[in-house]
């Protein structure tokens, strides 16, 4: 079998705001942003609109680890307007992207510092599980201020495991 795959590029989240989802992805979470476009232009079957031209905003983020990394592509589109609708999917079980997790190293020490803003819906406590690989993983569920379900993700190895 021929594999073409090298890695994961980016992931794309449509938004209703720009800079409201900047003000949450960077200022809650973090992430830097490394590049944007304004009001860009372009042929929308690119972006599965085809015979129209689409426009958007958009910005590129990237966490602390920015070699070889899978970029966040934030996109506000302005023509035909991002359908916020009945929001992102209610359920998990749902096809299609349901959730995006990010590689933390401490998601209890986040867990405090979202449940202080207040502003930030949390779906669980931190908790631990098996990982498939071994060790286990210990995981944040919260929500972005769109409803889109986050993961906050801290591998634990398991010669870090308590006895």
């Amino acid at each position: 079998m021929d594999r073409y795959i090298n890695r994961l590029f980016h992931v794309c989240i449509t938004v209703p705001d720009i800079e409201k989802a900047l003000g949450f992805y960077q200022d809650v979470l973090g992430l830097e942003s490394i590049g944007s476009l304004r009001n860009e232009k372009a042929d929308g079957a690119v972006l599965g609109f085809p015979g129209q031209t689409i426009e958007i905003h958009a910005n590129h983020l990237c966490g602390k680890r920015k070699e070889n990394a899978t970029v966040i592509d934030l996109i506000e589109f302005l023509t035909p307007r991002s359908d916020a609708g009945d929001k992102p999917y209610k359920l998990m079980n749902h096809t299609g992207i349901t959730r995006m997790a990010f590689d933390v190293d401490d998601t209890d020490a986040i867990y405090r510092k979202l449940q202080q803003r207040g502003d930030v819906e949390m779906l669980c406590e931190p908790c631990t599980v098996v990982a498939p690989t071994g060790g286990s993983l210990r995981i944040l569920t919260f929500r972005d201020p769109f409803g889109i379900v986050l993961e906050l993700i801290q591998f634990i190895p398991e010669s870090a495991q308590k006895s």
